[in-house]
């Protein structure tokens, strides 16, 4: 387990088994003092430059879908809905969401 924190909050962030050039990201949260203030935009950023520099080039993520705030946040990152299914363990339904890793501009 890699575990990234911050002022603001933390984030996971694994190779998938086989599939080194692809990250599995969870445990992306704000601290609950802190929300509601657009740091889990800032976050994502640090999350994203994390990604590049660790040479990935695409990373997945798995949300609730009730996690309105989550969603909100991975969409303004360009991230993409990628599937949702209904999650046996929670009875909820959750939702794979990918996003490529733009390489930053040489």
């Amino acid at each position: 387990m890699t575990r990234f924190a911050y002022p603001e909050g933390c984030f996971h962030i694994e190779p998938t088994p086989a599939q080194p050039q692809v990250a599995h990201c969870y445990g992306f949260f704000v601290f609950h003092h802190l929300r509601g203030k657009g740091l889990g935009h800032d976050l994502k950023q640090k999350q994203m430059s994390v990604l590049r520099g660790l040479g990935y080039d695409y990373a997945t993520c798995t949300v609730d879908s009730n996690n309105q705030a989550q969603m909100r946040v991975l969409l303004w990152a360009g991230w993409d809905l990628l599937a949702e299914f209904k999650n046996s363990k929670t009875g909820g339904v959750t939702e794979l969401w990918g996003c490529a890793i733009k390489k930053d501009a040489a």
